[in-house]
């Protein structure tokens, strides 16, 4: 995958992780993910971002390799890019995501949300899907899910593993389907990794999952 340099932004690439029908395994979609060439992790580059107030530039930056790089992909597949609140507020945004294709953006756990529904509707205007990322890690609780109403619960990957060994988090997991359920939205599971992981989601009624079991991130390859 060809590197990309933004304006102002680290040298980057993108790679996708396929997300799939937890039940027939076909795959729906792909997530797209920035990669830096300096080898930093791209949570630690974006926390560096946001301490610098830099964010939203960066953010913006990936997100435009994303388009750029979803190309490739086979347009009836859902191609989801991870923004915070902040930068899919942006005007900026406007008239990036290309028409002809489903595009998802994964709102980060760590986004600080507004409950009147504005997020809602800025992406809806966007022409997107709204996804939670990694709800039950830091601040993407199940309340997030009655307040912003998705069309995606991406069920983080600790709570995914926990309710394989434990049954009071399988109680969670089962919580956020059915918060989920109440709104009308998908569930993915993330993480899933075993034939465990894959039962024990399914078994919850689980809709899609993404993991090292399907695929890892990679270039994509027709």
């Amino acid at each position: 995958m060809t590197a990309h340099e933004g304006t102002g932004g680290p040298e980057h690439h993108i790679h996708f992780q396929c997300l799939v029908d937890a039940h027939s395994e076909n795959v729906i979609g792909y997530e797209a993910l920035a990669r830096f060439a300096d080898g930093v992790a791209p949570d630690e580059r974006l926390a560096r971002a946001r301490a610098a107030g830099r964010l939203r530039e960066l953010e913006l930056t990936l997100m435009r390799s994303a388009v750029e790089a979803s190309h490739v992909i086979p347009s009836d597949l859902l191609v989801t890019i991870n923004a915070s609140a902040t930068t899919i507020a942006s005007a900026e945004l406007d008239g990036m995501l290309p028409g002809g294709r489903r595009w998802g953006l994964e709102l980060a756990e760590t986004s600080e949300i507004d409950p009147d529904g504005a997020l809602r509707r800025r992406v809806a205007d966007l022409g997107a899907l709204l996804l939670i990322d990694d709800a039950g890690s830091q601040h993407a609780c199940i309340e997030w899910i009655s307040i912003l109403r998705p069309e995606i619960v991406k069920i983080d990957k600790s709570v995914v593993w926990a309710a394989c060994d434990r049954r009071a988090a399988r109680r969670q997991l089962d919580q956020f389907v059915a918060a989920s359920r109440q709104v009308g939205a998908k569930t993915l599971a993330e993480g899933v990794e075993s034939d465990l992981h894959a039962r024990v989601i399914t078994e919850a009624g689980i809709d899609y999952a993404q993991g090292f079991r399907y695929g890892l991130p990679a270039a994509f390859a027709a």
